[in-house]
């Protein structure tokens, strides 16, 4: 036994120095942050899913906020809205389950016209922050209206071979284009989307807005409105100055679970509210998948996945799936939601969402 004893011991030190090298190890830089754990050591990320950058809006109408905060973790300590550098509103301690990502949502009615800046920081308890901005415009109703970008008269609508309606009050600025190609009109910015009617060679044709990538143009015919391909028509006027609309937006607006807490053994109905807050409807829908995991330790006990259907813009839809938990009663755990749309290349990523953490009761469970 004693000759063993010094071979134990070198093993043991090993083994010491193999953790304490570990510990000083650091990630490496990455360009997306893993939603399922938060990285020590680098400060959150904060990204403004809405409003786009330069968007534009009439004065009345009201403006969503959201922002998605991500590396999160438990240390966050508030989490504010600013406009212009004056305080829209914040939420300290935001985090209290320490989730690696969550969202935040805020709506500003907006008065007067005029260019403002939207900042959303977060703050760590040490003291660090992390900002971003987005700049947005506000206009009134005088600024409206259809003008040639060479006369600067008003158009006549007999011009155009699709009858306009009145400008929906979120699109307060127009050009005029001509059709250069027979071309699809579409009910988003993609060949994905349902194809609406068809435009002819030198129809006169309004633009609304641009989706973010600009390759794609919104424009308002007699039943509506609908998308072309942005090669394929004339524009007269600068196209940088037209809103930019981002053409599906899903977020999950509730998480509702039933019976709530879980109990162990016993089936709970997962209920997940998806609201589309963009300007198209989703073609061929999206998939939910839903996790319960252990708070201490991000295991994954159990998880279902549901798909849902098209979403109108502004539409909502309640997905329903179940789940049934038999490990780990008497331990705090959460219900972890991912959302994806269908007709995303990858079966990878997607926003993640949490509910309420809850203790699973011991229920049957020996």
């Amino acid at each position: 036994m004693k000759s063993d004893q010094p071979r134990l011991f070198c093993l043991m030190w090993l083994w010491i120095l193999t953790l304490l090298c570990g510990c000083s190890l650091t990630a490496a830089p990455r360009g997306d942050i893993d939603a399922a754990a938060v990285i020590e050591g680098r400060p959150p990320v904060v990204r403004i899913l809405s409003p786009l950058p330069n968007q534009t809006f009439m004065a009345g109408a009201t403006v969503h906020i959201q922002a998605r905060v991500e590396n999160a973790g438990p240390d966050l300590t508030r989490v504010s809205v600013l406009l212009d550098d004056a305080l829209v509103g914040e939420q300290p301690n935001p985090n209290e389950i320490g989730a690696a990502m969550f969202s935040v949502k805020i709506d500003w009615p907006t008065s007067n016209p005029g260019q403002y800046e939207i900042a959303v920081l977060a703050e760590r308890g040490d003291g660090s922050l992390t900002r971003e901005t987005v700049t947005v415009s506000v206009v009134d109703q005088a600024g409206l209206g259809l003008e040639e970008a060479s006369g600067g008269e008003a158009a006549d609508a007999s011009e155009s071979s699709l009858p306009t309606a009145p400008p929906p009050t979120d699109v307060p600025t127009t050009l005029r284009a001509r059709v250069t190609t027979v071309s699809n009109l579409r009910e988003g910015p993609g060949t994905q989307f349902a194809l609406v009617e068809r435009a002819e060679v030198d129809q006169e044709i309004e633009l609304v807005a641009a989706n973010p990538a600009g390759d794609w143009y919104k424009i308002r015919h007699a039943r509506g409105e609908a998308w072309i391909y942005a090669e394929l028509v004339s524009a007269r006027g600068d196209v940088e100055s037209l809103p930019r609309v981002s053409p599906v937006n899903l977020i999950v607006t509730d998480i509702a679970i039933d019976p709530h807490p879980l109990v162990c053994q016993q089936t709970s109905e997962i209920q997940v509210t998806v609201k589309n807050e963009g300007a198209a409807a989703l073609p061929g829908g999206g998939w939910i998948k839903a996790e319960a995991v252990l708070k201490s330790s991000e295991e994954i006990l159990e998880s279902a996945e549901t798909v849902f259907p098209s979403i109108a813009p502004g539409g909502e839809y309640t997905a329903r799936t179940e789940l049934a938990v038999s490990l780990h009663y008497n331990e705090t755990q959460r219900i972890r939601v991912t959302l994806r749309r269908l007709v995303d290349e990858s079966s990878e990523g997607g926003e993640v969402f949490y509910a309420e953490e809850y203790v699973l009761q011991q229920g049957s469970c020996p």
